[in-house]
């Protein structure tokens, strides 16, 4: 009787283990940018995109939510198909480019000299959970626009989107971030045209 004890921690233990882990799903940052979004003029000048900088968590592929008592953990069987700051990095050049805001929108790796400088500063990418009240996605970003020939600030400004999740799980989360962002990029483009024209 007492080997039956024994052995009987050790024969769920081997089941439990026994047992497929769910597949990890994966997903995509792919905001949609509203059809016809191009900038009523075209500047003489060219961008240079720097990367995307932005804390440890957000270097890795790990999709995040924060409950209510502050906590920020990733989902355990979803992530994304490449870091944060990668996908956001190709997302706002696409974005850029498609404005034809500007002559040309080089990416941070170009070694050509461009006219000005886009700096952005990731604080924020991560699924809200508030119990009752349902949940968010939130992205809030710094962005510094520089004189790169110059080599001065131009104009900084910090953007903040939260969008309403359909639900308090990583698809929903996915949703609603990417919701959010492509709330952030027609706002970016406008305040970049503004700060151009209007220079401080």
């Amino acid at each position: 009787m007492k080997k039956l004890f024994t052995l009987l921690p050790v024969m769920l233990l081997a089941a439990c283990v026994g047992q497929p882990l769910p597949p990890v799903t994966e997903y995509s940052l792919s905001p949609s940018m509203p059809a016809g979004r191009m900038m009523e003029t075209s500047l003489p000048l060219t961008l240079r995109l720097g990367p995307v900088v932005a804390s440890r968590i957000y270097q890795g592929s790990k999709l995040y939510y924060l409950d209510g008592a502050y906590r920020l953990n990733p989902y355990a069987y979803s992530r994304w198909v490449d870091a944060p700051v990668r996908m956001l990095q190709l997302v706002l050049q696409d974005g850029l480019e498609r404005s034809g805001l500007f002559q040309a929108v080089l990416p941070s790796s170009s070694r050509l000299q461009a006219d000005l400088r886009l700096e952005v500063t990731l604080y924020d990418f991560s699924h809200h959970l508030q119990g009752k009240q349902g949940s968010e996605a939130v992205v809030r970003m710094g962005v510094h626009l520089l004189d790169a020939r110059q080599g001065r600030l131009l104009a900084s400004r910090r953007f903040e989107a939260r969008m309403p999740a359909p639900g308090g799980n990583a698809s929903a989360a996915v949703a609603a971030i990417n919701g959010a962002v492509a709330d952030i990029l027609p706002r970016l483009l406008d305040w970049l045209q503004g700060s151009l024209k209007n220079p401080s």
